[in-house]
């Protein structure tokens, strides 16, 4: 998944509301409302450093299984709840429910996701360390036999 919305001109400070909705993801996500608001596109200095974004879950729907190999990820509900989720050291998937206020948090090479079962829409923020876009996270959707690839160190 990546952001194709480049803004004309790079600034410091950016509200989720001047972030157009980006074409590529609507196509991957139908109804979320994903905006990357600090990116390597979005302001300056910005090498490796962080990307930081904000996203509303329509109920019910869900973000699938996958990992950042390279940045650990934050997520920190503003509104409704979801089920932060992940894949434990014994292949067992754990969720967590999240409320407002709740902020979670997935290390680098850990598969996880997030879900919203619930009626209502969830807000929330997110954060992905030493990167500067998705791709330079490490993003990777979840595949069969991922676990023993990220233990073989097949992702880096």
């Amino acid at each position: 998944m990546s952001n194709t919305w480049k803004p004309e001109r790079k600034k410091q400070i950016w509200n989720f509301r001047e972030i157009p909705e980006d074409p590529a993801v609507t196509a991957l996500m139908p109804g979320f409302e994903i905006q990357y608001m600090i990116t390597k596109d979005t302001v300056e200095g910005n090498d490796h450093q962080a990307v930081f974004g904000h996203c509303v879950f329509p109920g019910p729907s869900s973000h699938d299984k996958h990992i950042h190999t390279k940045s650990a990820e934050i997520i920190y509900v503003i509104k409704g709840k979801v089920l932060s989720c992940y894949t434990d050291q014994n292949g067992e998937d754990v969720e967590n429910l999240c409320g407002e206020g709740s902020a979670t948090f997935a290390p680098p090479n850990v598969i996880h996701w997030v879900k919203n079962p619930f009626e209502e829409p969830a807000e929330f923020v997110f954060f992905y360390s030493c990167a500067h876009d998705i791709e330079d996270s490490g993003y990777f959707d979840y595949e069969p036999g991922m676990e023993q690839k990220i233990k073989d160190g097949f992702y880096k």
